[in-house]
């Protein structure tokens, strides 16, 4: 008789305590982001940075692109699909830029002016795509990628996320590593209801047209 009783006890006991956290929470500011409809990113106390090398959204900076296809082939699952055009035999567009690593893990992405090699206790002198002019101490570089002439056009560059497994092979196997994985918030925020969204086109055939063609086509 007495177990009987201590079962009762326990019970109501127990759901005293569930209900007092159930109340304790009802008045309580609402934790939960209804996402995506509310995107903003709250940063907690428990959430760390980013960490540096993050396998996020791929991302290709096409201007330094030479249409190699080394990513399309290494893809275990197929998520990039590029077409190209070669230029005829000894032409060129222009060359890619330089990478510039430095030995705290930053890069520097600009044409560096001079000789390609770090050459001990120098200076190497880096002009960005936005005309700024950085100076560093070749004591800080770890690295340099060096231009390639890019001979191909892109007709066409697309890379579908939602098949990308992020494994970061073809980021590895980019000869100009104008093929990225963003370590930022726009490598992990990108949802949306339509799966063709997650298709990003990447390739910009306007940028092999000539001053020439493009005042043809404006004036038509």
């Amino acid at each position: 008789m007495n177990k009987y009783f201590f079962n009762i006890y326990k019970a109501l006991y127990t759901v005293l305590i569930g209900m007092r956290i159930t109340f304790k929470q009802m008045f309580r500011h609402a934790v939960t982001h209804q996402y995506p409809y509310q995107r903003p990113f709250e940063k907690k106390r428990n959430v760390r940075d980013i960490p540096k090398g993050y396998r996020g959204q791929l991302f290709n900076r096409i201007e330094d692109c030479i249409g190699c296809k080394k990513c399309e082939m290494i893809c275990p699952v197929d998520c990039i699909a590029i077409t190209t055009q070669k230029l005829p035999k000894g032409e060129r567009l222009w060359d890619s830029m330089n990478v510039v690593h430095l030995k705290d893990r930053s890069e520097v992405v600009g044409f560096v002016e001079g000789d390609e090699k770090v050459a001990p206790d120098t200076t190497v002198t880096i002009k960005t795509r936005d005309e700024q002019t950085l100076t560093i101490p070749s004591g800080d570089i770890d690295r340099i990628v060096e231009r390639k002439p890019v001979i191909f056009y892109l007709d066409k560059f697309d890379i579908d996320m939602s098949l990308c497994m992020y494994c970061g092979l073809c980021t590895e196997v980019c000869p100009t590593e104008c093929l990225i994985m963003f370590d930022d918030m726009k490598g992990i925020e990108y949802s949306t209801f339509d799966r063709m969204e997650l298709v990003f086109p990447f390739a910009k055939p306007e940028m092999y047209k000539d001053d020439a063609a493009v005042e043809a086509e404006e004036a038509t």
